[in-house]
């Protein structure tokens, strides 16, 4: 019976939120919280406007992962195709990850994502701030709380 409750404990300290951790990057211009301490890497996209540098930042969690990604884009795709920026990072975020688009909501100053795969759920915002385009992503297990599991990661962020 111990043994019982204790394995209940270990599952049920494995679903509760995570206790979120502050996160700064002053090179990609914002701050938020994730599950655990991020890891960084880059990836390099050829697109109409040139080549661009993303800047990633991906955390794991029992429930799924979370990133947000940083580009700087040339003042001319921002000028003059902000709309078409939106759409790209919509469709690329879908594609990545093998889901249909379950909802697109415009926010305060940008667009929330809903999407759905067997495997996963998940929810994107996506900024453009001046030249900057910031994807926001939580990636999660089919039923998890977005009140708990996702809500958090998206009210803490703040570009700067």
């Amino acid at each position: 019976m111990r043994t019982l409750i204790l394995v209940l404990s270990v599952v049920a300290a494995a679903l509760a939120a995570p206790a979120w951790k502050p996160f700064r990057s002053a090179q990609a211009h914002f701050s938020g919280v994730f599950p655990s301490a991020p890891k960084a890497s880059q990836s390099q996209t050829d697109s109409p406007i040139g080549a661009v540098t993303t800047q990633i930042f991906t955390s794991q969690a029992p429930v799924g992962s979370y990133s947000v990604a940083y580009t700087e884009l040339p003042g001319a795709a921002v000028r003059f195709a902000s709309d078409k920026v939106v759409s790209d990072a919509r469709e690329g975020i879908l594609q990545d990850a093998g889901a249909q688009q379950r909802s697109w909501t415009p926010i305060n100053g940008g667009y929330e994502l809903g999407y759905a795969s067997p495997k996963k759920q998940g929810w994107s915002q996506i900024f453009l701030v001046g030249n900057r385009l910031y994807i926001l992503d939580a990636r999660v297990k089919p039923g998890t709380d977005k009140g708990r599991w996702v809500l958090p990661f998206f009210a803490k962020f703040a570009s700067q």
